[in-house]
């Protein structure tokens, strides 16, 4: 049975109005800076990326025009129908490719749509393809991302620091962890603000979250194989 994210994400509506909808006005300085943490976390150049859930393709296509030769992974035909990279339809717990077949792996945006007991498959999957490391992000608890994560169509979990790096400490495919605490303002909130009001309060952001990260609504994850 397909869980409620799921199902958002397979709407042919949902797909086809995903980027227009989400990306406009703040939404597209909160792309910018997406990409630039992502681009700070990765060196794409000259290595082979599987970008896991990869939707519309909006990180893969950033990574491949950074030299990264890139293969977008997601369940949703009809978000890959909308992307620009190269693309395998299949389940992010059931990875169809050959053992270390890629450097490195990526995957923005999914970890909250999965269950408790489904991330240490996850890890233990993307380890096995993956020779150096996987960038990931999740999204924090105790932050102001609780004032609206009832609301979420697609449905939602967050998952403390402390918990998911019990997870990552008892898993054998795991040798390094390190994390990065972003975005004070949760991601929704930017999105729909006026583009001039995103850009001042997101620079304010920036200094509130380097000083005090423990107030953080998300944390991306370096996991080295």
């Amino acid at each position: 049975m397909l869980k409620k994210g799921q199902k958002w994400y397979r709407i042919e509506n949902v797909a086809e109005r995903y980027d227009d909808k989400r990306f406009t006005e703040g939404g597209r300085i909160l792309n910018m800076k997406e990409q630039e943490t992502l681009l700070s976390l990765v060196d794409p150049k000259g290595k082979k990326i599987l970008d896991i859930a990869t939707g519309t393709g909006r990180f893969a296509e950033s990574l491949s025009k950074n030299g990264g030769n890139i293969i977008g992974l997601d369940a949703s035909r009809e978000m890959l129908k909308q992307s620009k990279v190269d693309c395998v339809q299949a389940d992010a717990l059931k990875l169809p490719f050959k053992e270390k077949s890629f450097d490195v792996s990526v995957s923005m945006r999914f970890l909250h749509l999965l269950e408790p007991e489904e991330i240490r498959i996850f890890i233990e999957e993307v380890g096995s393809v993956t020779k150096k490391k996987f960038v990931f992000e999740s999204l924090h608890p105790l932050s102001l991302r609780m004032l609206y994560q009832w609301a979420l169509p697609q449905g939602s979990r967050l998952y403390s620091n402390s918990f998911l790096k019990d997870k990552f400490k008892n898993n054998p495919v795991v040798k390094k962890v390190r994390s990065h605490q972003k975005f004070v303002i949760p991601y929704g909130i930017y999105q729909n603000m006026p583009e001039d009001l995103c850009e001042e309060i997101m620079d304010l952001d920036e200094k509130i979250s380097d000083k005090h990260e423990w107030l953080a609504s998300t944390v991306y994850w370096e996991i080295y194989f």
